[in-house]
């Protein structure tokens, strides 16, 4: 009962983590119609994307269109001052789409405008998203990221604290091979230990 609790949870968040880049894909595909107008204003050319296929340790290919990232920070910790920015560049080199939630409804140099986490229910003690992604047991605290397959909704945690690059990368395939194939979150190992994080 509480998996289907937490996957219907996931389910009425999924929406919000995608809005922010399905407006611009509609006017993409709305604009390559035949028969529709040019644009008023030319757009600046976008910058070449990096490719969105991954090469796993094990030979296998990921596409990380299927993937993202959902983090958890704060303005005002230290240790997402200081993870947030490894997080975006990594990101952004891998072309993976990271959506950031603030714990204390601040961003920061990386994240300027975070998602705020919401109640459904104005009388819930906490915010939905919250539960969905910590209500495994893992301790609130900030910077913490999952993975997210963003077809079936599975997440897996990814970091909490701040973790070096080549420690995410790995953990980062290990939970991508995990997904693909079908391996049950709770039998994963446990992520990295890492002591620079703030408590909620």
């Amino acid at each position: 009962m509480k998996c289907k609790t937490h996957l219907v949870a996931l389910l009425l968040v999924l929406p919000a983590l995608a809005h922010a880049g399905i407006r611009e894909e509609i006017m993409a595909l709305e604009s390559a119609k035949p028969g529709a107008s040019a644009p008023v204003a030319a757009a600046a050319p976008d910058p070449v994307k990096p490719s969105s296929l991954m090469q796993l340790p094990n030979g296998r290919r990921a596409d990380m269109k299927d993937y993202a990232v959902v983090l958890f920070m704060q303005a005002h910790c230290q240790y997402s001052a200081k993870f947030d920015p490894l997080l975006k560049s990594w990101a952004d080199q891998h072309n993976i789409r990271v959506y950031p939630y603030t714990l204390d409804g601040g961003g920061d140099g990386s994240y300027p405008n975070p998602l705020i986490p919401r109640k459904l229910d104005p009388a819930a003690p906490i915010a939905d998203e919250i539960v969905t992604f910590f209500g495994n047991g893992l301790p609130i605290a900030t910077p913490t990221a999952f993975v997210v397959n963003v077809n079936t909704l599975k997440a897996y945690p990814l970091t909490q604290g701040v973790m070096d690059i080549p420690v995410l990368e790995s953990r980062w395939a290990s939970l991508i091979q995990a997904d693909i194939d079908n391996v049950d979150p709770k039998t994963l190992p446990p992520m990295p230990a890492s002591a620079q994080v703030t408590p909620q």
